[in-house]
Order: C-alpha cells, then sequence, then structure tokens
C-alpha cells in the first residue's frame, strides 16, 4: 500500500490543498511571485517541491476515491534471455 503525509485524509480535503498547490505553481512560474500557502513560502527555487507535492497529492486522491489500479503479474518457470544462453 501507498504511503505518504497525504494519504488517508479526506478526498475533500486533498483537493482543496491540491488546488493550492496548483495555484501556488502558476503564481510562481507564470508570475515569477513567491507565494505562501499555511505560513510556508515557496518560490522559484521551489517549484521542483511543488510539483513533486502535486503528484503526490494526485495520488492520494486516486487513492481516496479508489480510482487507482495495480496490476501484479506472476512469473513461474525459468526465465528465458534473448539469444539462447
Amino acid at each position: 500500500m501507498a504511503s505518504g503525509a497525504f494519504v488517508g485524509l479526506p478526498a475533500t480535503t486533498l483537493i482543496s490543498l491540491r488546488d493550492k498547490y496548483v495555484t501556488c505553481l502558476e503564481a510562481i512560474a507564470v508570475a515569477g511571485a513567491s507565494y505562501s500557502i499555511a505560513g510556508r513560502s515557496f518560490s522559484r527555487a521551489n517549484l521542483g517541491e511543488v510539483t513533486n507535492t502535486i503528484a503526490e497529492l494526485n495520488l492520494a486522491i486516486r487513492l481516496a476515491s479508489r480510482t487507482q489500479v495495480y496490476h501484479t503479474y506472476a512469473a513461474f518457470g525459468p526465465v528465458r534471455t534473448m539469444g539462447g544462453a
């Protein structure tokens, strides 16, 4: 099961947080401004952190809404390699 700071929070909370981080991303990337969320300040130097947080929130939203699909594959027998060695 996936883990993270956001996994397990209600979907409405996650969506609200994601919207704030998207607004933050737009303010930084488009206007070049700094942006603050809950007393935490972000600037152009934090773009990677903001985009990673959005990705984490999207995963948590998919898990909360049960739209995340996991695939498991079983492999039996010896592994064959190309070249016949």
